[in-house]
């Protein structure tokens, strides 16, 4: 396998006569995309420039960068699991140009200074665009709200408690009535876990929907915008309906594992299929793709959650709950619902890079003339099988090890840097 990263080559790019994707302009169709000092500067048949390097992109999809607005990066404080370049590099391999780290990191970003040290390693060690989450309450312990107005001021917009469910009602509305103010969207990971009811792998789908359907209400009172992350029941996509029929300023994202598998196949996976909130049933499952159809659910994200081999192999119940997704998002989706479904490339494009983009103001989401070159080159065609293995990513985590998937991601630019190339070798490929 070749992998690249960092500056390569030439600082200009002529990617040649392939499918060029962008939902955001209603473009679909072959053509040239010039690249010249990090920005995207012609598309169209038939350019030339003899300063770039030119790449034949026949056969291949160009594609705005993927954007990632939920995952976790475990840098600083749990290195084992995860690093800043490991995270970046495996998010690069899975054509993303753009994520936001969560903010479930030691020290917790929820102070300027600790914002600040985060900051300066991303500048340091990352491949790619990252965008630091800071907490809604101090140390994700659910009581006193972070620094939030000095945080908005340094240049955050988005705050959550993710892998924390804000159990006091008097802290959320607090918080959403500031970030009302200030501005910033809130990030909610609903699960009440005080309910104390448990199916056979996890908490019962009402530990979901009774913690949006409250935090709804709250925010009815407060006004702002409101995000609900990992979607995965049907009742929580018909919560989310019922919110933006009454007008309330509220996005929802659901994950690639809740759109592809369900409980019945958690015996086949272990504790690799254990996640929060867990895999559902067939019939959520198409709950969430009727909802990412009709935009009650907004865009997919990865919540790429890389563990220790310790944190998952012990019994079920004690297992760490999480899977790492940067790098099998898009082949899984690929297979999934582009070939075996009959969506389209651009509905998932959209969903994976222009909405996201747009909805939370992040670089990318186009290929528009004068944008950025965050761009990701996929060849549709490719046959292989995951193997864990070769992860980018320090964690081997996933139930898609030995899975068979169709596309894959050739080339990843950012800013018109090619931060990642690769070519599978035949031992990968099927």
């Amino acid at each position: 396998m070749i992998k690249e990263f960092g500056k390569i080559g030439a600082s200009s790019w002529l990617l040649k006569k392939g499918r060029v994707i962008d939902p955001a302009q209603n473009r679909d169709e072959q053509a040239d995309v010039l690249i010249s000092d990090g920005k995207i500067i012609a598309i169209g048949a038939g350019l030339t420039d003899s300063r770039a390097q030119v790449v034949d992109c026949r056969e291949l999809w160009v594609v705005p960068g993927l954007i990632d607005v939920h995952c976790h990066l475990r840098d600083p404080g749990f290195e084992h699991k995860e690093t800043m370049e490991s995270g970046t590099k495996a998010a690069a391999r899975g054509g993303f140009t753009t994520i936001v780290a969560m903010a479930n990191v030691n020290p917790v970003p929820d102070n300027l200074n600790t914002y600040y040290k985060i900051q300066k390693l991303i500048e340091k060690k990352a491949v790619i665009r990252v965008i630091q989450a800071a907490s809604v309450t101090k140390d994700l312990k659910g009581r006193d709200l972070s620094d939030m107005a000095s945080l908005v001021a340094a240049g955050v917009k988005i705050f959550t408690d993710d892998g924390q469910y804000i159990e006091r009602a008097s802290v959320l509305y607090q918080a959403l009535h500031l970030a009302n103010k200030l501005d910033a969207v809130v990030m909610l990971h609903e699960e009440d876990t005080s309910l104390k009811l448990y199916w056979p792998t996890a908490y019962e789908p009402v530990n979901e929907t009774a913690a949006i359907a409250r935090d709804l209400e709250i925010l009815r009172a407060t006004g702002g915008k409101l995000h609900f992350q990992h979607l995965s029941t049907a009742k929580s996509v018909e919560l989310i309906r019922r919110a933006k029929k009454a007008g309330l300023c509220v996005t929802a994202e659901v994950c690639p594992h809740h759109l592809t598998l369900s409980v019945d196949e958690i015996s086949c996976y272990g504790t690799n299929a254990k996640m929060a909130p867990p895999l559902r049933t067939i019939l959520d499952q198409e709950a969430l793709i009727q909802g990412l159809n009709d935009g009650t659910i907004d865009f997919i994200a990865t919540d790429h959650a890389p563990h220790a081999l310790d944190d998952k192999n012990v019994p079920f119940d004690l297992a760490a709950n999480g899977i790492v997704g940067l790098e099998t998002a898009l082949p899984v989706l690929l297979t999934k619902l582009v070939h075996g479904r009959g969506l389209s490339p651009a509905w998932l494009i959209k969903r994976m890079s222009y909405l996201p983009a747009k909805i939370f103001g992040l670089p990318g989401g186009t290929l528009t003339v004068g944008s950025e070159a965050d761009i990701c080159v996929i060849d549709p065609r490719v046959k292989w099988k995951i193997d864990s293995s070769r992860f980018l990513s320090k964690g081997r985590n996933t139930p898609y090890h030995g899975t068979r998937v169709q596309g894959d991601v050739r080339f990843t630019f950012v800013g018109g840097r090619k931060v990642y190339s690769g070519l599978e070798s035949l031992s990968y490929l099927y």
